[in-house]
């Protein structure tokens, strides 16, 4: 059987294309960037969904972009699957929520204590679990379209504290960790999205990391 690969995100997971708003093809978006880099024993699952948070339900959103609400029917109806690439926060960091990095990693914690139990005690399997930190806001979100969602004095430092907590929690919970911030940045047309070239970029990255978990 093929080993199947889970991408939970939010929409640099989906795929957003800042430019237009469209979504980008199956060529660009790095979770089919990574199927290909990894080759026919191997399948990939998209699960992102724009406006996604950890823990944060959005009346103004439906109330549906809750991950947490997500997550459990989620890994139940893909079951089984070898490994869960988690990779959310960006949007936990609107200025509704008024999280600090640390808050947004606690919400990341009860994620993974409800999933991780849920995994092993419903679903019968113990899967691997790679935590990625989200890319850093950019320095231009004050002109970004996306602008009036953030307290721009402040997130951009708040975003680059994400990886410190994020690869604490994934300690604490026998992951494994990544940060984004290393591999790409968030694109110059909103700040906040990646570009094509981000998308790739973050793709080979998760790739080796992959490999190097031997999954």
């Amino acid at each position: 059987m093929k080993k199947r690969i889970i991408c939970f995100g939010d929409s640099n997971t989906w795929g957003y294309n800042p430019t237009n708003g469209s979504r980008y093809d199956e060529n660009t978006r790095w979770p089919m960037v990574l199927q290909h880099l990894l080759g026919d024993d191997y399948t990939i699952i998209e699960e992102g969904q724009n406006g996604r948070t950890i823990a944060n339900a959005d009346p103004w959103e439906w109330g549906c972009k809750c991950g947490m609400d997500y997550i459990l029917p989620m890994v139940e109806s893909q079951k089984p699957f070898d490994l869960l690439i988690i990779m959310l926060g960006s949007n936990d960091l609107k200025a509704k929520f008024h999280l600090p990095a640390g808050d947004i990693a606690g919400s990341l914690q009860n994620m993974l204590m409800k999933t991780k139990s849920f995994l092993q005690y419903q679903c019968g399997i113990q899967p691997k679990i790679l935590i990625v930190a989200p890319p850093h806001l950019g320095d231009d979100l004050a002109s970004s379209p996306f602008a009036p969602f953030f307290d721009v004095d402040t997130v951009i430092e708040n975003s680059k504290h994400l990886a410190y907590w994020y690869e604490l929690v994934a300690r604490q919970f026998d992951c494994d960790f990544l940060d984004a911030a290393t591999l790409c940045t968030a694109g110059s047309a909103d700040s906040l999205h990646l570009m094509e070239d981000g998308h790739k970029a973050l793709a080979e990255g998760v790739y080796r990391k992959v490999k190097e978990m031997g999954v």
